[in-house]
């Protein structure tokens, strides 16, 4: 991944270095592909071309600049820019003559679409079984970076409501290392890795593993690698814009917490009314 990081940045700075000294064409083409260098992924050079309204050898002549072997070498970048999650390079549908797209109609439609597929591929067991493992656990680590974090506080948020020694990686000012030294293997990890992912993921990974603790990856579809958790649920996030739509990653949330809550039991309604009695005490609500 981090290869591919590198090369996805080197073309655009490449594209920016030069800018400002291309003749007319090749700059008409550099801002087309800048706009949107997803678009080079789906399109020929020909194809290209036509779009940005430049000749063909315009583009040969832009590709020999930037200093890669050919066109192909170039899209094969933009198409890796799709699987990794960069909103720069995801493809918009220019040049079409089709009326502007409702986006408020479309992202409803994607995000009960994820969720339906989403589910569609998590089978019962595997959440019954995932959540089972949470219950039964020592200790809770949940483990996310960028926007992973994100999920992963919300969903430390709504298991502390029910159960106790749930904790959030990595904490601003601390190194993982001082949470990993005290794992167990009656612990559980749980790690969400949807796009994009930090290059070390799978070898933290293997050293959480090294602990004989288990491990949870929570993912997107277009995340192949499994990163030897022993359970992976994927969710869809198919967007209409340049930005991931998570509506399935939160109902996946609120599906494992509601498994935990009826685990739970007596001891989770306890913890709760306690948790509630402490609100009024310190007038926090």
């Amino acid at each position: 991944m981090a290869g591919t990081e590198a090369s996805l940045e080197n073309l655009a700075v490449r594209i920016q270095r030069v800018l400002d000294e291309l003749p007319r064409a090749e700059r008409q083409l550099a801002d087309y592909i800048l706009e949107s260098p997803g678009q080079m992924a789906g399109y020929s050079a020909t194809e290209l071309s036509q779009l940005a309204g430049v000749s063909n050898a315009t583009v040969t002549r832009l590709v020999q600049r930037l200093g890669y072997e050919n066109y192909d070498q170039m899209r094969r970048l933009a198409r890796e820019g799709i699987n990794w999650g960069s909103p720069l390079f995801l493809p918009e549908d220019k040049g079409s003559a089709a009326p502007a797209p409702d986006l408020f109609s479309e992202h409803l439609a994607a995000s009960c679409d994820n969720i339906r597929v989403s589910f569609a591929g998590i089978s019962e067991r595997t959440v019954a079984e995932v959540c089972d493992a949470i219950a039964a656990a020592r200790q809770v680590r949940i483990f996310g970076q960028r926007n992973n974090y994100f999920f992963a506080a919300y969903l430390r948020w709504q298991f502390i409501q029910f159960r106790s020694n749930v904790y959030l990686l990595p904490v601003s000012g601390e190194t993982l290392a001082e949470y990993l030294a005290g794992l167990e293997p009656d612990d559980i990890f749980i790690l969400f890795g949807l796009r994009r992912r930090h290059p070390g993921l799978p070898e933290l990974v293997a050293t959480v593993r090294r602990f004989k603790v288990k491990v949870v990856l929570i993912t997107d579809a277009a995340g192949s690698d499994d990163l030897g958790a022993d359970w992976t649920l994927r969710c869809q996030t198919a967007s209409p814009i340049a930005l991931d739509n998570h509506a399935a990653v939160m109902a996946l949330c609120h599906v494992l917490s509601a498994q935990l809550i009826q685990r739970a039991g007596k001891a989770g309604r306890q913890r709760l009314a306690r948790i509630e009695d402490l609100h009024a005490q310190l007038k926090e609500l």
